[in-house]
C-alpha cells in the first residue's frame, strides 16, 4: 500500500514491527477475529473488522493488521503504545494552514524496537472527502532527545507550522514552511510534565510557550531564539497543567492547574486532601502580567477540601473568542471529591464579565454505563463552541472502553443535541460483541472548524483508537472528519 492511500483502510505497514529471535519459527495465529458495530460521527452504521495476524519466523517477528474498513470519515495515520499518544487537552495536535493541508502530531512511545519521540505527519481532504497522506510519519526531535513523555502541540499561521515538545527536561521548538524543516531549537523554558506537555500559540506577531513547569517562553523571530520567563503563582504553588490562547485585546491569555496541595493518596478510591486551583493570567504584548485569579473562587463545591475530600480541577484548555468571550475546558471533582473520579466541565465569560457557573459536559447515566468523563478539546467558530469530550463506558460492572461526543455551545449556553463522535464501545455492548471494540481516548480537535465552499463546516479531529481485549498490539492514531454544520450558527 502507498502512502498516499485513500481513506478509510489501515496501511498495514504502518503495524510492522520486527524484533530479533534465536531460533528459527513459524507461527501463524488467525486467533482473533471480531466485529465492532459502531455510529460514526456522521451517523452512518458500519462493521468494524480488526484481523491480527502474527508471524515469527527465522529471527524475525511481524505483529500486523489486516487491511481494515474504517467508518467513512476515518483515516489510520500512525501508530504508538502510548495510550496518551494524542494527550493532553491543553493543546492543539491537529490545525490547517492556509493552504488547507491538515498537519498532526502525536507522541509514538512504546513500541518495541521502533523509535520514541514526538510524530509529524501531514494529510489533504480532497472535495468528496477522500484522503491523501502527504508525508510519511516524520520524527521531528532527529538527533535531539526523543523522550517518551515528548506530548507535542502545534500552531499554524499562514502556511508556516511550529511544533513544540518536551525533550531533556526543556521545551523543543521545529518550524515547518511546507516543504523544509527547519533546526530543532531549544528554547530553555524548563518542561518537565509526566502526562502533559507544553501548549503553543503563534501569530503574525510572534510564537509563545507555556509549560507545565510554570515557564512561559516567546520568540519574534520566527523561532530562531527564545526569551523565557516564570509564569506569576501564588506563593507556595506550582504549575500542573497550562494552556495558552490569543487574546483578542492583545497579547494573550493562560489558564492552568495550581497545586496548592496534592492528594496524598491517589491508589485507593477515595479522597485525601488534595487542593488544585483552576486560575487564569494575562499577559501583554508589552509582557505586563493582570488580571489573576481563581476561575473557581467563588463555586462552593470547587473550595478547598475539608478533612479527607479532594478539590481538584485538572486538564484545563482555555479560548477566546471574536467577541472577546472567554472559554474554559477541564475535567475534575466538584461533585465526586475523589481523585480520578473526574468529570468534565465548560465555563463561559462575557468581555468584561464574570466567569458564570460551570457546565459538566457529560452527566452520569447508570443507566448507558456513562460513569466519568475527561480531558475536553476545545474548538473555536466566532462565538460557537465545540467542546469534545470522552467518557467511560460500562457494561453492568466491566470498564468496556471509552465513547466520545462533541458538545455545541454559543456565548455559554448549549444550543443543541449532543453530536455522537465515536459509540464503538457503547455499540459493541449492545450487540453483545465487546472484543475489538476500538476506544477512543484523547479525541483532539483543531481549533476551528473549516468552512467549505458548499456550505459545508467540516472538523478535523486526532485520536487514539486502542482495540479492546486485545493485547499486545499497538494503538492506533486515527484522523476524522466530522461534519458539525448544523452545530455552529453564523
Amino acid at each position: 500500500m502507498s502512502e498516499r492511500d485513500t481513506f478509510g483502510t489501515v496501511d498495514t505497514r504502518l503495524l510492522c514491527g520486527k524484533r530479533g529471535f534465536a531460533q528459527g519459527l513459524l507461527v501463524h495465529l488467525d486467533a482473533f477475529l471480531s466485529y465492532a458495530m459502531g455510529v460514526s460521527g456522521a451517523g452512518e452504521t458500519v462493521a468494524m473488522r480488526v484481523f491480527w495476524t502474527i508471524f515469527l519466523c527465522f529471527g524475525t517477528a511481524l505483529a500486523r493488521a489486516e487491511p481494515v474498513a474504517l467508518p467513512p470519515g476515518l483515516t489510520q495515520v500512525g501508530l504508538s503504545a502510548d495510550e496518551n499518544a494524542t494527550a493532553g487537552n491543553n493543546a492543539t495536535h491537529i490545525a490547517r494552514d492556509s493552504a488547507g493541508h491538515v498537519h498532526m502530531v502525536w507522541v509514538d512511545s512504546g513500541r518495541q524496537g521502533e523509535k520514541t519521540g514526538p510524530v509529524y505527519r501531514r494529510l489533504n481532504v480532497a472535495a468528496d472527502g477522500a484522503v491523501q497522506l502527504e508525508t510519511p510519519p516524520v520524527y521531528i526531535a532527529d538527533k535531539t532527545p526523543g523522550d517518551w513523555n515528548a506530548y507535542p502541540a502545534l500552531a499554524a499561521t499562514g502556511d508556516t507550522v511550529f511544533v513544540v515538545w518536551q525533550g531533556g527536561g526543556t521545551a523543543r521548538v521545529r518550524r515547518f514552511d511546507g516543504r523544509e524543516w527547519g533546526p530543532v531549537v531549544d528554547t530553555g523554558a524548563k518542561s518537565d510534565g509526566r502526562d502533559v506537555g507544553p501548549s503553543m500559540q503563534a501569530d503574525a506577531s510572534g510564537v509563545r510557550v507555556v509549560t507545565p513547569s510554570g515557564q512561559f517562553a516567546i520568540s519574534t523571530d520566527g523561532g530562531a531564539t527564545w526569551k523565557t520567563e516564570p509564569v506569576p503563582l501564588p506563593s507556595g504553588q506550582h504549575m500542573k497543567t497550562a494552556s495558552i490562547a490569543a487574546d483578542p485585546a492583545g497579547g494573550v491569555v493562560l489558564a492552568f492547574s495550581s497545586v496548592v496541595r496534592d492528594p496524598k493518596e491517589t491508589a485507593k478510591n477515595e479522597g485525601s486532601g488534595g487542593y488544585w486551583q483552576l486560575r487564569t493570567i494575562r499577559r501583554s504584548s508589552g509582557g505586563a502580567w493582570s488580571d489573576a485569579g481563581d476561575v473557581l473562587a467563588a463555586f462552593p463545591e470547587w473550595a478547598e477540601a475539608k478533612g479527607a475530600s479532594d478539590s481538584l480541577a485538572d486538564w484545563v484548555r482555555i479560548g477566546t473568542d471574536t467577541a472577546g468571550g472567554q472559554h474554559l475546558l477541564w475535567h475534575g471533582t466538584g461533585i465526586s471529591h475523589i481523585y480520578g473520579n473526574d468529570q468534565a466541565y465548560y465555563a463561559y465569560r462575557a468581555p468584561k464579565g464574570e466567569w458564570q457557573a460551570p457546565i459538566p459536559l457529560v452527566k452520569r447515566d447508570d443507566a448507558k454505563g456513562i460513569k466519568f468523563s475527561f480531558a475536553p478539546s476545545l474548538t473555536l467558530d466566532g462565538e460557537n463552541v465545540l467542546a469534545t469530550v470522552f467518557y467511560d463506558v460500562y457494561d453492568g460492572t466491566r470498564w468496556a472502553g471509552f465513547d466520545a461526543d462533541l458538545v455545541p455551545f454559543l456565548r455559554g449556553t448549549q444550543h443543541g443535541a449532543m453530536l455522537p463522535l465515536t459509540h464503538f464501545v457503547r455499540a459493541s455492548i449492545d450487540a453483545k460483541k465487546p472484543v475489538g471494540a476500538l476506544s477512543s481516548r484523547f479525541p483532539s480537535a483543531a481549533l476551528a472548524p473549516y468552512h467549505a465552499p458548499d456550505g459545508h463546516v467540516w472538523l478535523d479531529m486526532l485520536e487514539t483508537f486502542i482495540p479492546m481485549g486485545v493485547d499486545g498490539v499497538p494503538k492506533s492514531i486515527v484522523h476524522q472528519r466530522v461534519d458539525v454544520t448544523g452545530a455552529v450558527k453564523p
